[in-house]
Parts: C-alpha cells; sequence; structure tokens
C-alpha cells in the first residue's frame, strides 16, 4: 500500500511540474468529470460538486482547508496567469482575502482515487482555485465569491 501511495505521489509531483511549467490550459475541469464518471461521487454528499463547480479533493501540504488559494505559476505571461492576477484583483477589489501559491505537493493521498481527482482538477485550466477545501480549475471571480460566501456569510 506504501508503494503505490509513493508511487501515486510521485507521479503527480511530476504531472504538476510539467503541468506548472508549461503555463498550459490542460484539459478543462468538464471533461475531467466526464472522464471520472463515478469516481467523484454521485450526486449527492461531500463529492458532488457544488452549485458553483468546485469539488472537494485534499489540500496540498502546509495549505489551511479555509479560505481561497490561487494556484498559477509566478511570472507566466500567459493568458491563464493574466486570469489569475485578474481573479486576484477581483478579490482584492471586494475585500476578500486569498494567498497565492505557484506549486503544490500532495504527500497527504490515501489513495488512488483521491489522486485521480487531484489531478482531474489540477491539470485544468489556470488558475486552479481552492474555496475553503474545495478546488475548481479556472472558475471565474463571481463563481469564487459565491463559493467563498456560501460558508462565509457576511
Amino acid at each position: 500500500m506504501n508503494a503505490i501511495k509513493i508511487g501515486a505521489v510521485l507521479f503527480l509531483v511530476m504531472a504538476l511540474t510539467a503541468f506548472w511549467k508549461s503555463c498550459g490550459s490542460g484539459i478543462g475541469i468538464g471533461k475531467a468529470m466526464d472522464r471520472l464518471g463515478g469516481a467523484v461521487g454521485n450526486g449527492t454528499g461531500p463529492d458532488r460538486a457544488s452549485p458553483n463547480g468546485f469539488v472537494a479533493i485534499p489540500m496540498p501540504d502546509g495549505m489551511s482547508p479555509s479560505g481561497i488559494v490561487i494556484f498559477a505559476p509566478k511570472n507566466c505571461p500567459s493568458d491563464a496567469a493574466q486570469r489569475a492576477r485578474s481573479l486576484a484583483g477581483y478579490l482584492s477589489d471586494h475585500r476578500i482575502g486569498y494567498a497565492n501559491a505557484d506549486s503544490a505537493n500532495y504527500s497527504n493521498l490515501s489513495s488512488q482515487e483521491e489522486a485521480t481527482k487531484v489531478m482531474s482538477v489540477m491539470n485544468g485550466p489556470i488558475p486552479v482555485v481552492y474555496v475553503n477545501g474545495r478546488a475548481k480549475a479556472n472558475p471565474t471571480p463571481e463563481e469564487v465569491v459565491a463559493e467563498f460566501r456560501k460558508s462565509n456569510p457576511e
């Protein structure tokens, strides 16, 4: 079992590194969810996507499950990285705190299913955004705010 965990984590780290270095746009969350089929849940429970499209996946190592984290490569001129900067500006304008990150490590994955869930989101278009322990690839600023306010009513 430990060998499977280590293999999954190494594969994930290599894939994420290649992804971030490329500043690519990935396969998209919709296609990933279609590909996963039942692996992300059957429409009920914690694995189900929220109305804003965020799904519960493990947090990267050292990250708090509360608040907003925007994952995008630093100093990347791509449209995707510019979307991340635009999202950060939108959140600042709305006085919503967030953190930026340009890498993620997952040594806490307990199964291949968890690794598949993480990959389905992290390989989607940039930015990947975590909001209170749920993540989505390339959400709109409005989706991020709605997801945040859903669990942090003012």
